[in-house]
């Protein structure tokens, strides 16, 4: 009898493990929402963070932002620059969820696929597909495209990856300025997402014709992350999905000014309730990622508030200090 009661509880547990397999852990945000999470499909590989679940990470980063988006106006966007794993945007959107702020927009940027692809696995899991979209490229000044800085100690799946212009490259090694190809036309365009094999990762909660690989990645994306396979935009040149803006999260690896230079638009347009982060390294960090530095005279945190200049609507708040320093900007009326 007592082999059989085992055998029955065994079962049991199976079904309870099979079940989570499908729909992930039931665990807390930061924020304390519910969140259905597979930390199992996660890329983990060389990934730096101590933090095997990556949920949790920057938790007074988290708490600060969670207050803020509350107070967003209606139909606001939450932009989610340089996302991860999609962390921060998620925690974002349970939370707007769970408050009764279905109006709020999410979009996460990310420049590695299979990051992409586990994004997007978390968010059919949570049920967030209509609020929450993701676009598979780097966020800068131009469209074009970059490619992965090699820098000893980092790993594609590292949170601190950066990127380099790839233009740059092609001019020094070309008689003629290489004509690159422009992808932000065919972004938001989901007829056009099939088109060519480099076509732009995109997620709006339908089925993508471009994208029917396994959520957990390939190896065909590692290859074509390897090759340097990777767009950059500008934020102003999809304004349109943007505005209004309601919140920037930018944590770009050294490119804050040059995502801040490439929304000049948007927040010129900003008439609203809005903030702005952007992460920011210190004199040890910018020792360390002497490759990564575009501006090596400029002090740090310097660029950033050199981009916020002519925008003398937003104030500057206290630095939130994480795990990283971040500057904090929010939209003042005049």
């Amino acid at each position: 009898l007592a082999l059989i009661r085992s055998y029955h509880l065994l079962a049991s547990c199976q079904k309870i493990t099979d079940r989570g397999m499908q729909f992930g852990t039931k665990i807390k945000t930061v924020l304390g929402d519910d969140i259905y999470w597979d930390k199992l499909k996660l890329p983990l590989k060389g990934c730096a963070s101590t933090d095997s679940c990556q949920l949790w990470r920057c938790r007074r980063h988290k708490k600060i932002e969670g207050k803020c988006l509350l107070s967003l106006p209606h139909g606001a966007s939450f932009l989610d620059c340089g996302s991860h794993f999609g962390d921060t945007t998620l925690t974002m959107a349970i939370h707007a969820r769970a408050n009764g702020r279905d109006d709020l927009r999410f979009i996460a940027f990310e420049p590695s696929r299979r990051k992409c692809k586990f994004i997007r696995a978390m968010v059919k899991m949570n049920g967030l597909e209509n609020s929450v979209k993701i676009v598979n490229a780097c966020i800068g000044d131009d469209c074009r495209d970059v490619r992965q800085i090699d820098e000893k100690g980092f790993d594609r799946y590292d949170g601190r990856v950066a990127y380099t212009d790839r233009s740059v490259e092609n001019h020094s090694n070309s008689s003629h300025e290489e004509e690159v190809p422009t992808r932000t036309q065919i972004l938001f365009d989901k007829e056009a997402l099939g088109i060519g094999e480099r076509s732009t990762f995109y997620f709006d909660g339908c089925s993508n014709s471009n994208d029917s690989a396994s959520e957990s990645g390939s190896e065909d994306d590692e290859s074509n992350e390897d090759a340097g396979n990777t767009p950059m935009i500008y934020l102003d040149s999809i304004k349109e999905e943007i505005l209004p803006l309601g919140f920037l999260h930018l944590d770009v690896e050294g490119w804050e000014a040059l995502a801040l230079n490439g929304a000049q638009e948007i927040l010129s347009q900003i008439n609203d309730t809005c903030f702005i982060v952007a992460e920011i390294w210190d004199e040890k960090d910018r020792k360390k990622r002497q490759k990564a530095i575009i501006n090596p005279d400029c002090r740090p945190g310097g660029d950033v508030l050199a981009a916020m200049m002519p925008f003398d609507q937003f104030e500057r708040l206290a630095d939130i200090v994480d795990q990283d320093r971040n500057l904090f900007f929010k939209y003042k009326a005049l």
